[in-house]
Order: structure tokens, then C-alpha cells, then sequence
């Protein structure tokens, strides 16, 4: 790995850092709102989650700065739009949800997300970029067990 390769990624993990602690603040803000929601058995702690998702942004940002680094190669330039349309929707939900109390549309739209994220995950596969692909599969194990949390709140509701 070279110097250049180190920056980049080092810039992405940054950036994807502040975006979840931006992010986080809308999640801090609806507590109240969240903790009286019906929620799973299964509901982790709530300092679960900012720990979950600040190991699994680092992982995205990771996978992020090598796609961009790769994006002239066959298929980078589809793999990054995908990635990119991954991430925009993965960051909505939280504005969604919490922002806006939406939990039906929420669970809706993290479904789209996870199946955003395995086509990406299958895209991958198909190109055998297998590092990338390892490194995403926690998100959408992740973000699997975030829907059912979404949906079990929402039929629960």
C-alpha cells in the first residue's frame, strides 16, 4: 500500500466519521421518542449502536476509497455509483426514522438499502474484488438485523 493509497483512505474514513457523528446528533435528539417505541426482545443497548456503526463506516469508508481509487477499471465506474447510492440511502434512513418519526417508510426504506448493498456485495463478487466484498458483508449482516428491529417496531406499532 503506498502513501497516496494511505491518505486517501485515511480522508474517507475521516469524512465518513464526521458523517456519523452528524448523523448520530439527529438519533441523539429523538431518544425520548425512541424509548417509548415498542421494541424487540432483541433490541441491543443503546450504546450498541454508535459503536456498531463507527466500526462498520470505518469498513464503508475503507471499501469507499478503494472503489474511488478503482473507478477507471472495468466496472468501478458502476460499482461506485452503486456504492454511492448505498450510502445515500443508508444515510437517509436515519432521517427517516428518527428525523421524521416515519418507522413505516423507514422499514421500507432499509430494505431498499440492504438490497442496494447486496447487489453491490454480488457486483463484487462477479468482478472477484473479494476484500471489499468480505468487508461489506458485516453492514448488510448489519443492516439485516436493523430492519427486523424497524419492522418489528413498526408492526408492533
Amino acid at each position: 500500500m503506498n502513501l497516496k493509497s494511505v491518505i486517501v483512505k485515511l480522508v474517507w474514513i475521516t469524512a465518513f466519521l464526521v458523517i456519523s457523528y452528524l448523523i448520530g446528533e439527529v438519533t441523539r435528539q429523538n431518544m425520548d421518542w425512541y424509548a417509548d417505541l415498542n421494541k424487540s426482545p432483541f433490541n441491543p443497548p443503546r450504546l450498541a449502536f454508535p459503536i456498531v456503526w463507527s466500526i462498520l463506516y470505518t469498513m464503508l469508508a475503507i471499501v469507499g476509497a478503494q472503489l474511488w481509487m478503482n473507478r477507471a477499471q472495468v466496472n468501478g465506474k458502476k460499482h461506485m455509483i452503486v456504492y454511492a447510492a448505498y450510502m445515500l440511502v443508508n444515510w437517509a434512513w436515519s432521517f427517516i426514522f428518527f428525523g421524521a418519526h416515519m418507522v413505516g417508510i423507514g422499514f421500507a426504506w432499509i430494505i431498499l438499502a440492504d438490497i442496494i448493498l447486496a447487489a453491490l456485495i454480488f457486483l463484487l463478487y462477479k468482478s472477484e474484488q473479494k476484500l471489499q466484498l468480505m468487508m461489506l458483508l458485516p453492514t448488510l449482516l448489519w443492516g439485516l438485523f436493523a430492519a427486523y428491529l424497524n419492522g418489528y417496531i413498526y408492526l408492533a406499532g
